[in-house]
């Protein structure tokens, strides 16, 4: 103590002491926490929102296991789903989903190191009581019978097949570098093979009764649920829950490795570096704290930016470019990353760490703070609106997260003051600053080496790395143009306006180049304008010999950019004037999609209208576009599972077919001539061109712009396109082939009918995605509640857009004794679907559905997607206006007529295994 006080009163002798401030972070008070008798938790959040999200929150995860209890908190998570008090089997599962909710999605739970996490999100409050009838069973009335028991190690077993591959990507490696030695290293939340098969009913049951007590526990509700109704609720089924003596066990924070990490990567990863950089504690409680966070988001940024700009004006190819934080323990590291093709590691590491030291050394210019500082003014400008839009399911995760992580969640304006100082404290010198404190900072390799590579050699080659990094950087050239597109010298004329629905704010126009242009006006956009421009075509309409081109063409032209810009300064010209673009050709339609805001619609506008018009290729980028097809085209072909989809591929199309794989090879006689036929085919003829634009303009202010821009893109008569698909006429019914390099076999089941569906409406696309759910629904309950093959079943309608014969796959990854077992289940799936469905399974199905597209209503970006699919494929945008009554007016015969043209006599099965080498 004596030292204490004599530099205290030294303190205020001298000048210059200062004082560090902390503000501590306050938390939103509309969050009210409480807790009964037995030390039972719970967080509640009243909304208006008609959803209620909750979560059940176990203290006990993979640290509370003893040596000899590997995988208990997770093996008792699964049971959970298995049968408790007051529900039998998946009787729980069933309730939820009969009441529109799905499983994996709305219903779920994760198990992790500390806690175990049960998931419930409700459509409405209806269902609210038995989801606490559900949560109670949960912590004393889970049903852990030995039958159960043995049926589920299965399914667990599954569950390792999916999830710790025996070749182990380079995430997988990394994580096992930096925990080598602590106690994460055997602490696996999933266990371990062994302990799973040796776990008894009276094991789990003993894990079980010592962490599952109410002092251990929580819940989360957020939703349309009353404060005084909730608690009520919560005190009606948890207060009895008798209190238990264990107690929260924490584990003391161990240092994580440190050492460089380089290992041989996994088959199908490409090469690569990455530097990685400690950033301590993750928690962020208090203000300082928080804008380290967002200084080290623009850190990300600006590095990103930057690697992205010298790759592409260097014609370098890249496999990825990404600057992230990654979460390891209770630590936050930095990692900045970057991949190649092997034979360009010793330009690509040099290039790399130039950059960033360049970026360490010179910092960032004024025109790229003000870049890299508009996301944070426009989240300030449109904090009101954005957390407005905040969902039940937001508010819980968010709250989850500072349950587990001991994390305050932050009241809305208290986040609003954070960032407002924020701004007003950041400048260059800051920025600067902190980028070359961040990227001074010590630091580690992360290096993925190649199979062709030596591992010594570049464990030897880290010196001169870390000698290039250390020397001065060099100042950076930016290269940048300004000025904006050019404005088209004549304005074209819209023809005619149509109100469209009473319901919604919706125009149609039709310009007098034959595009069509549908606003809807969504008065809670704020400052958004989302967009979304296409046409029916993609790759059906292009000749075989383009789908190369086509498969290439949009890096091609983005890589080259665009008028007077090169690739590098459209890139950061979009960046500055806040336009996101994204262009793509599918299957059966292309086009670009995108957003920005009000003040950049005239520059998005001149930009699409430059796309549309004409595009440059360059050679150089050319070239290195195909090299980055190649190097990952051959290295997904070159894995086991690569090669059974090559099969499998090659044995469902003919050898023009647009859905056909293509080799890596394949696109290196790409000429840029062809790449520019493609973009004349596809983006200079008018096959149903259409826009959307989701925002809240005035019509007043948007149609000037529509006949300045979009009615000045000229469209060209297009031939009908036939989006048939050809199949190859000599296909083998069956396939086994052994090549899979984990210990585990892949069985697939594929239906092709032989005609196509007749109705092509809207209310048909409703149909296929019901009948998707039942049979996924009926294979998940077969192959993994009753047969316990497979941890995740899975069936797909595989079609794109306007090709209408029906074409599905179902398929099981299975321990290889079960081989010949899920084939003879999955043929029972269909024999028993070919029977018929019931009512009862339709009208589980259209609440499913109806459920998942109600948050269309608060997501621009899926409203204009899904308004230009169904215009330009001709299904019709009634059923998006209604969509319960679409659903609901799909009844038992409309499915069982779509399983018969699927499964039925007239389509025909393939099989195909893929086993162990």
């Amino acid at each position: 103590m004596k030292g204490y006080w004599l530099a205290f009163i030294a303190c205020l002798f001298i000048s210059g002491c200062a004082t560090t401030s902390v503000t501590e972070l306050k938390s939103d008070p509309r969050w009210v926490s409480g807790q009964l008798d037995n030390g039972f938790r719970y967080h509640i959040y009243p909304d208006r929102e008609k959803e209620v999200s909750i979560r059940f929150i176990v203290h006990a995860g993979s640290f509370q296991e003893t040596q000899n209890q590997k995988g208990y908190a997770h093996f008792v998570e699964h049971m959970a789903f298995n049968g408790s008090e007051h529900f039998s089997q998946n009787d729980v599962i069933s309730l939820f989903e009969d009441a529109g909710l799905s499983f994996g999605a709305d219903i779920n739970a994760y198990t992790s190191y500390s806690e175990t996490v049960y998931k419930l999100d409700l459509p409405d409050n209806s269902q609210l009581n038995n989801a606490l009838v559900w949560m109670r069973d949960i912590g004393d009335g889970i049903e852990l019978s030995s039958k159960e028991v043995e049926k589920e190690k299965e399914v667990i077993l599954g569950e390792f097949r999916y999830s710790r591959l025996e070749d182990k990507p380079i995430s997988a490696q990394f994580y096992e570098h930096m925990t080598a030695g602590t106690v994460y290293e055997n602490s696996d939340p999933i266990g371990n093979k062994e302990s799973v098969l040796s776990a008894s009913s009276t094991q789990l049951t003993e894990f079980y009764q010592q962490w599952y007590q109410p002092q251990l526990t929580e819940i989360v509700i957020s939703g349309d649920v009353t404060l005084e109704g909730a608690i009520t609720l919560i005190t009606k089924h948890f207060e009895s829950w008798k209190k238990g003596s264990s107690a929260v066990s924490t584990m003391p924070l161990e240092p994580l490795n440190q050492n460089d990490f380089i290992v041989k990567v996994a088959s199908g990863e490409p090469p690569s570096i990455a530097l990685v950089i400690d950033r301590g504690d993750f928690r962020v409680n208090t203000r300082e704290q928080q804008h380290q966070l967002w200084l080290d988001e623009i850190a990300h940024s600006i590095i990103q930016q930057r690697l992205g700009g010298v790759f592409l004006d260097a014609a370098m190819p890249v496999q990825w470019i990404y600057s992230t934080d990654y979460y390891v323990s209770d630590q936050r590291y930095f990692i900045s990353s970057v991949s190649f093709p092997a034979s360009y590691r010793t330009q690509s590491q040099t290039l790399f760490l130039d950059t960033l030291a360049s970026l360490r050394d010179h910092g960032v210019s004024h025109g790229e703070l003000d870049n890299l500082l508009q996301p944070y003014h426009y989240q300030l400008d449109n904090l009101d609106a954005n957390l407005e839009n905040l969902t039940p399911y937001d508010h819980v995760e968010n709250r989850v997260n500072g349950v587990v992580s001991q994390q305050i969640s932050q009241s809305s304006l208290d986040y609003k003051a954070s960032l407002t100082s924020f701004l007003a404290a950041t400048d260059l010198k800051v920025v600067n600053d902190h980028i070359d404190e961040l990227l001074s900072s010590s630091y580690q390799f992360a290096i993925g080496v190649d199979a062709v590579e030596s591992l010594s050699q570049i464990e030897l080659s880290i010196p001169e790395l870390k000698s290039v990094y250390a020397k001065s950087g060099s100042e950076p050239l930016i290269n940048n143009v300004s000025a904006a597109f050019p404005v088209p010298m004549s304005s074209g004329i819209i023809l005619s306006e149509t109100k469209l629905f009473e319901e919604v704010d919706l125009t149609r126009w039709t310009l007098d180049n034959g595009l069509n242009v549908l606003y809807l006006r969504k008065t809670d956009a704020g400052d958004d304008v989302v967009f979304s421009l296409a046409s029916q075509g993609g790759i059906a309409a292009l000749p075989s010999e383009l789908i190369p081109a086509a498969n290439i063409a949009i890096p091609a032209v983005t890589r080259s950019g665009l008028g007077k810009f090169t690739g590098s300064q459209l890139d950061a010209h979009l960046r500055n004037e806040g336009i996101e673009l994204y262009p793509f050709i599918n299957f059966t339609h292309h086009g670009l999609e995108g957003i920005t805001d009000k003040e950049g619609l005239a520059e998005t506008f001149a930009v699409i209208t430059a796309i549309m018009s004409e595009i440059n290729v360059d050679e150089e980028q050319l070239k290195a576009v195909k090299q980055e097809f190649e190097q990952n085209r051959d290295a997904y072909i070159s894995t086991s599972l690569g090669q059974f989809t090559k099969a499998i591929n090659r044995n469902t199309y003919s050898s023009t077919n647009r859905h056909q794989l293509l080799d890596g090879e394949d696109v290196n006689l790409v000429t840029s001539e062809q790449i520019k036929r493609v973009h004349q085919l596809l983006f200079q003829q008018n096959r149903n061109y259409q826009l959307v634009i989701v925002a809240d303009l005035k019509p007043s202010e948007l149609k000037p712009l529509l006949r300045q821009y979009l009615a000045n893109i000229r469209l060209g008569a297009a031939e009908k396109t036939n989006y048939a698909v050809t199949y190859k006429s000599d296909s083998v019914p069956s396939i086994s082939m052994a090549v899979n390099t984990e210990q585990s076999s892949h069985y697939i089941s594929q239906f092709i009918a032989v005609q196509g569906l007749e109705d092509h409406s809207a209310k048909s696309i409703f149909i296929q995605d019901m009948l998707q759910r039942i049979v996924s629904k009926r294979l998940m309950h077969y192959v993994r509640e009753e047969l316990s093959l497979d941890y995740a079943p899975y069936a797909l309608m595989v079609n794109a857009d306007s090709e209408f014969k029906p074409h599905w796959v179902m398929g099981a990854q299975v321990d290889p004794k079960n081989a010949e077992l899920i084939e003879s289940a999955i043929d029972k799936v269909i024999k028993d679907l070919l029977r018929g469905v019931t009512e009862n399974e339709v009208n589980a199905a259209a609440k499913q559905l109806v459920v998942d597209l109600e948050p269309l209503k608060n997501n621009s970006t899926q409203q204009a997607w899904l308004l230009n699919r169904y215009t330009i494929h001709n299904y019709g945008i009634e059923a998006l206006f209604g969509i319960s009554e679409t659903a609901n007016s799909v009844n038992a015969e409309d499915i069982n007529r779509l399983i018969k043209y699927s499964f039925g006599k007239n389509s025909h099965q393939f099989k195909y295994l893929s086993t162990p080498i």
